[in-house]
């Protein structure tokens, strides 16, 4: 029982990792702009929820997207 309650708090937040990194970006826009449900989203960045593999890697690719789009900007 001890080993699986070590385990639990050895596993990383990396939704939660991010939104730290990158304080600029507002969780709930990111959520509305990807059509996931703020609560839920909130919920995956503090924690509380985990998403599935499937949900990681699609907000992994549309902050990869967002950074695209950022980078295409010029403001001459």
């Amino acid at each position: 029982m001890e080993k699986h309650a070590t385990k639990f708090t050895l596993e990383k937040n990396r939704i939660g990792e991010l939104f730290n990194a990158f304080p600029e970006l507002n969780v709930r826009q990111v959520a509305r702009a990807m059509g996931i449900n703020e609560t839920l989203m909130q919920q995956y960045v503090n924690g509380a929820k985990r998403p599935t593999y499937e949900r990681r890697m699609e907000i992994e690719r549309y902050i990869h997207e967002l950074g695209r789009r950022l980078a295409q900007i010029s403001l001459e």
